[in-house]
């Protein structure tokens, strides 16, 4: 039997543009005349992941790759070619009941604290399984590379958050009706994993620190509560599941209040924003969502320094600013994304930004806009689960934290 053959990625196969020093992603796509989101999601369906762009271009990154020139279009004949986005179930509504199918992303988190930036990248695939009493149940599955800044994890600390990591996959979960992930479903697998991760990593790792690190885990998988709460601090599925596949009213806009996950010890980042979906498919033929908003947040500066959930008049009254801004382009025939950035800010005396962006690696290049298939036709059901329902810790801080890059350095220092 013949082997496949792959041919190793090259730049060399697409149009690209280099990029010169002071270059950034907005700056190049204003120069091509395009919107940097389109410019982001272009390039990073099709680059390696360790070339994914987010806010700013990799330091290593010298070529990024552009969509070809097509037929000039006035904006009216553009404008004419673009069709109407298609609701299945009822007038504006988009829903999960066709999203059956697998979609691996490649994700991109930044955390920009003052004037230093960090990133992590790594792929997640994300399968569905069944639906049932309208509950969708997803299987999420990490990749196995993850890249620290733009160099693979490679550090005695690293190696050890990875393989711990590792205990929390494959991962299912369950998302409502209203596309907001509520709850895990196989707790007792990911806590028999952990057992036997425990078991592998001291073969070659001992000491007082790693049986420290060992007991946070162990309490965080004492029952359900525990185990939800510390993976609700997870940017990609709070992202991928954010609420976008809702009934949308006439006026295609709705506002509402949303949360984003702040450091690893205190409670989320809350927005007052607004959501709207476009009417008509981009020239893509996508859905696109667009979401901003502002921080609405009870807790001042000093609260925020000081990692409390609440406010404490004693300390400074002062408020921060922050901004929220989310833009999902939607597959328009099971409505899941295609692509998103998600970004928020908080201004304290040192500001802090954080970002997810995430590209759906095995996207067609040219969409077919196809009937669909709902999934409560012939549905799966899965059987009743046990009441229990384990994030790693380590790595939630290390994607979460804005001081990720000097925290792996005080493990290491640790070791």
């Amino acid at each position: 039997m013949h082997e496949l053959y792959i041919p190793d990625f090259s730049y060399d196969n697409f149009l690209t543009r280099t990029i010169k020093k002071g270059d950034t992603p907005e700056s190049v796509a204003l120069e091509l005349g395009i919107d940097p989101f389109a410019l982001r999601n272009y390039h990073n369906r099709y680059a390696p992941l360790e070339d994914l762009i987010g806010p700013h271009f990799p330091y290593h990154l010298k070529l990024i790759i552009i969509k070809p020139e097509e037929v000039e279009l006035t904006e009216e004949e553009k404008e004419q070619q673009r069709k109407n986005v298609v609701f299945n179930d009822a007038p504006g509504k988009l829903s999960l009941n066709y999203s059956q199918g697998e979609h691996t992303y490649g994700v991109l988190y930044t955390i920009e604290n003052g004037e230093e930036t960090n990133t992590v990248k790594h792929t997640i695939k994300v399968i569905w399984l069944a639906q049932n009493s309208g509950y969708h149940f997803y299987k999420v599955i990490r990749g196995q590379d993850i890249y620290i800044n733009d160099t693979a994890a490679n550090t005695m600390a690293e190696e050890i958050a990875h393989q711990a990591a590792q205990a929390l996959y494959p991962l299912t979960i369950v998302v409502n009706e209203n596309s907001e992930w509520i709850d895990i479903y196989n707790f007792e697998d990911i806590k028999e994993r952990w057992n036997e991760t425990k078991k592998q990593i001291t073969k070659y790792y001992q000491g007082s620190f790693v049986e420290k690190y060992f007991s946070i885990q162990d309490k965080n998988l004492e029952d359900s509560q525990s185990l939800f709460l510390s993976l609700r601090k997870d940017w990609f599925l709070n992202s991928l599941f954010n609420g976008i596949q809702v009934q949308y009213p006439p006026a295609k806009s709705i506002s509402r209040n949303i949360l984003f996950p702040h450091l690893a010890k205190t409670d989320s980042l809350k927005y007052d924003i607004k959501q709207t979906i476009d009417e008509r498919l981009d020239t893509d033929n996508l859905i696109v969502i667009d979401l901003h908003g502002k921080l609405n947040d009870t807790r001042t500066k000093t609260d925020f320094e000081n990692e409390l959930n609440i406010h404490v008049k004693e300390y400074s009254e002062e408020k921060p600013s922050g901004n929220y801004q989310a833009k999902y382009y939607l597959n328009p025939n099971n409505y899941m994304p295609e692509a998103f950035m998600v970004s928020c800010d908080v201004g304290l005396d040192n500001p802090q930004k954080y970002a997810v962006t995430a590209t759906n690696l095995h996207t067609e290049k040219e969409l077919v806009i196809a009937s669909r298939q709902s999934t409560f036709v012939g549905v799966n059901k899965i059987a009743k689960k046990s009441d229990n329902s384990f994030w790693f810790w380590f790595f939630m801080i290390l994607i979460l934290a804005g001081t990720i890059y000097l925290f792996i350095k005080y493990l290491t220092y640790k070791f």
